[in-house]
């Protein structure tokens, strides 16, 4: 994953070096400092990647600093086609992230892409891998990236560390006691069920007399509220538009926007709903959310064009797009219908046995031969800081419990096609088991899954054993009783309240 987005901020760095000339012979001459105004790949917003990041033109080679905090340069070269005014390859050096404790590597290659250059900012449409083939329009998908550079301002060296908003209504005059803040949330408490939630804003700052807040570079608002006259903006930054060290935000007349995520599979089956969540995006950037246990959701927004992603831990997610009209206090979106996740389908039914395993870490494993047992089966990778996280928690629940009725199967997602063999796991794990797993080896077998997606649209998702079992998120851990049946979710993640979780299941069995 790190290296798709490396090669597409990358190639964002070389298109720079392209002239608005229509089929040039020679490469462009554009030295000097870039900036990025947008990064994303696929649906989502990818700037925070790069958000320090600073990209360095010189001749024909680039250089790209702090790249996911990396402290050396991504550097490599541009490749123009003289035959193609819109081609660009960049070839870049292999960089690695060993050292950041991630066993992930930018391989060095060429990456294709296409540009479109206008005065002082690019557009770059780049694959996602070397060897793929070159994009043919500017938009994120999940071959390709795009991304947005701008000329550094005259005199730029450094991000500012502190960034001065001014908040000002539709005439232009300064509004007092705004809240400029990092996103909103609307939040249900299970606990408070009679209590409805208000709007949560994180790390709200209000504006003074003259309208101006200040806030830190590395925490840029994205959500400008006026809670008294019901105005409210969703600023677009980047590093590129903060660049300077001001940002003047426009409020508009707020509208609430309501909806209703449904599943048709549960109303049949006469169960409710249960948890879900809808998040608010703008340009890919996630600015407000909003929870619930019954499927309603809303959103405060000024007008214009937005997606609304809604999911839950047993839905896959859905994207709608919602345009939000002017001059409305109130704009109701169509039903959003889910589909139920087969994890959900799956509960109090056999746990089907793992399908399209490429190998395995250990000794083979089929639940049919683990009846009168309990068995976690943790779905992972390597590449997935939480599962890395939670590992050492499963390995201590194995020494505990194993040969008490307790058995732990692990499924090893692959997304890079690096992963088929026990020999290659190793090699991934070999700093996380010096460093966070103290030195212990995973000591229950592992199925290694291709994770190659299939489906299309909101219904693509990782094959084989994370299709068969609805996997929405990573890591899950999926409990299986000892008559073979799905219970569903194992969510324990400590190893003090996972210990007391086995220990009662245990008892029970007896």
């Amino acid at each position: 994953m790190f290296a798709r987005l490396v090669a597409s901020v990358a190639l964002a760095t070389g298109s720079l070096l392209l002239p608005a000339a229509p089929a040039a012979a020679e490469p462009p001459k554009l030295d000097g400092t870039w900036l990025f105004d947008a990064a994303r790949s696929e649906k989502a917003d990818d700037l925070g990647r790069v958000w320090e990041s600073v990209v360095t033109m010189s001749a024909d080679a680039f250089s790209l600093t702090k790249l996911m905090d990396h402290d050396k340069n991504l550097k490599g070269r541009l490749v123009f086609d003289p035959a193609d005014p819109r081609a660009v390859d960049l070839v870049l050096e292999e960089l690695d992230f060993a050292g950041l404790g991630v066993p992930v590597k930018i391989p060095a290659g060429t990456y294709r892409g296409i540009y479109k250059f206008d005065k002082d900012r690019i557009t770059i449409g780049l694959a996602r891998k070397t060897g793929a083939a070159r994009p043919t329009a500017f938009e994120p998908s999940e071959d390709g990236f795009l991304i947005t550079l701008t000329r550094a301002p005259a005199g730029f060296k450094d991000f500012p560390k502190e960034i001065t908003v001014t908040v000002v209504g539709s005439d232009g005059s300064p509004v007092a006691g705004a809240e400029v803040a990092g996103f909103m949330s609307m939040l249900t408490d299970p606990k408070k069920k009679d209590v409805k939630p208000e709007w949560q804003l994180s790390r709200a700052v209000k504006s003074a007399a003259d309208g101006t807040a200040k806030v830190k570079y590395d925490e840029p608002p994205r959500v400008v509220r006026d809670e008294k006259s019901g105005r409210l903006a969703f600023p677009a930054v980047s590093p590129a538009k903060l660049a300077g060290g001001e940002l003047r935000v426009t409020l508009s007349r707020a509208c609430r926007v309501i909806g209703t995520v449904t599943c048709e599979e549960l109303t049949k089956g006469g169960q409710p709903i249960g948890w879900v969540t809808a998040m608010l995006m703008r340009d890919g950037r996630f600015v407000a959310e909003c929870t619930s246990t019954d499927g309603a959701f809303e959103f405060l927004a000024p007008p214009g064009t937005y997606a609304v992603h809604a999911y839950g831990s047993d839905f896959p997610r859905r994207e709608v797009t919602v345009a939000v009209p002017a001059g409305e206090a109130e704009f109701a979106v169509p039903p959003i219908a889910l589909k139920a996740s087969a994890l959900l389908l799956l509960k109090g039914k056999p746990a089907p046995e793992l399908e399209g395993i490429v190998g395995w870490a250990g000794k083979p494993a089929r639940f049919a031969g683990l009846r009168g047992k309990w068995v976690l089966v943790d779905f992972w990778g390597y590449w997935c800081g939480p599962c890395v996280g939670a590992m050492p928690v499963l390995i201590e629940l194995h020494e505990k419990f194993a040969g008490k009725g307790l058995v732990i199967v692990g499924v090893h997602v692959d997304v890079d096609g690096e992963v088929d063999t026990a020999e290659r796991l190793a090699e991934k794990l070999v700093g996380f088991v010096k460093g966070p797993w103290m030195g212990k080896e995973l000591p229950f077998p592992n199925a290694l899954a291709s994770g190659k997606r299939v489906g299309e649209g909101d219904d693509r998702r990782r094959g084989g054993p994370p299709n068969q079992y609805g996997i929405l998120s990573y890591p899950t851990t999926v409990l299986i009783d000892p008559d073979g049946k799905v219970v569903g979710r194992f969510h324990a993640r400590d190893i003090k309240t996972a210990t007391a979780e086995v220990e009662k299941l245990l008892a029970g069995k007896k």
